[in-house]
């Protein structure tokens, strides 16, 4: 079972990065073992899902190019943490921006983690997400 909420991000990008390759569309859990899931998981992911159109044109917005040009694991770090900035705010910003580089570093390109940190930081400024 997934229990700290770092894992519990770490597993979400995994099941958004394999519902996105398996689906045109992210519109259920389908693609997540439940059994393997967590409560805070499950409402990253879900939380994504059900604000997608909502997140991707924020961060469309802020990027220099298509959304749909970028790594799919730089598109669903922006989106997990976007989400938790926006609607969660449980956290302060900088450690949610501090996950989505762990995340971005782990799982992404080798500098993606610098494009992440630059988008973030750009969407909070603009957008008042400051805690």
């Amino acid at each position: 079972m997934t229990n700290s909420p770092m894992r519990s991000r770490d597993k979400a990008l995994q099941s958004l990065y394999e519902i996105e390759l398996n689906s045109d569309s992210y519109t259920s859990l389908e693609g997540t073992s439940n059994k393997n899931v967590n409560k805070f998981c499950k409402n990253l992911i879900s939380g994504v899902i059900n604000n997608i159109r909502n997140l991707d044109l924020t961060i469309d917005s802020y990027i220099d190019r298509s959304i749909k040009s970028l790594d799919i694991i730089e598109k669903n770090v922006l989106r997990l943490a976007l989400y938790e900035l926006i609607y969660k705010k449980e956290l302060d910003t900088p450690i949610i921006i501090n996950e989505a580089i762990r995340l971005s570093k782990k799982y992404g390109s080798n500098d993606g983690y610098k494009y992440i940190n630059a988008i973030l930081d750009k969407i909070v400024k603009a957008e008042s997400l400051k805690s």
